[in-house]
């Protein structure tokens, strides 16, 4: 997939995308905001992370209660989240690979998101991830976000890379790199 040529979505609307890399058969993925009647989906999703990939994403080392904790404290109103669907059912129901969250730091006239991603490892370097940070952030600058923080293991190769992408500058300390992003400054479409 080549993430410069997708189109921004925004509400619940549906982007059908075919995915395929290292001689991998290509796939539809369905991509669209996700709601309250998908936190089973997003539970299923976090909860099929290794411990590895556990601390990629939060930072700590979370067993399964700690994430369920996690999913029942998902305040929409203060969440950008969108997710990418493999297509094994036909519809958008299909399981979950791919989830980004933007945080944001109110739930009206919001001026800073913290923008976190992840991806199942069988749909890893597809562009998914990508691309769903492009949606996250796109969803995020209509609602008035005025930047976008990540923050990141340095170890995090893909993060790495998606976030060099954007072309602002990185801070590192001692295993992590943050960015801080002005919206409407980069892209990745």
């Amino acid at each position: 997939m080549n993430a410069q040529h997708v189109s921004p979505v925004t509400g619940n609307e549906l982007h059908r995308t075919p995915t395929a890399a290292f001689g991998r058969p290509t796939q539809e993925i369905v991509v669209r905001r996700l709601r309250a009647t998908d936190l089973p989906a997003i539970e299923a999703h976090l909860l099929a992370f290794d411990a590895n990939d556990r601390h990629s994403r939060f930072h700590a080392l979370l067993g399964d209660d700690a994430i369920r904790d996690y999913i029942g404290r998902i305040d929409f109103a203060r969440m950008i989240l969108t997710g990418a669907f493999d297509e094994e059912t036909g519809d958008d129901s299909g399981r979950l690979v791919g989830l980004a969250e933007a945080h944001l730091d109110a739930p009206t006239s919001p001026l800073r998101a913290e923008v976190s991603v992840s991806v199942l490892a069988s749909h890893r370097s597809q562009g998914i991830g990508r691309l769903l940070v492009a949606v996250a952030l796109d969803a995020a600058a209509t609602r008035g976000t005025r930047r976008a923080d990540f923050y990141y293991q340095t170890g995090n190769r893909a993060v790495a890379r998606l976030v060099r992408d954007l072309g602002a500058p990185i801070a590192t300390a001692p295993g992590f790199a943050s960015l801080a992003l002005p919206l409407g400054s980069a892209s990745l479409h």
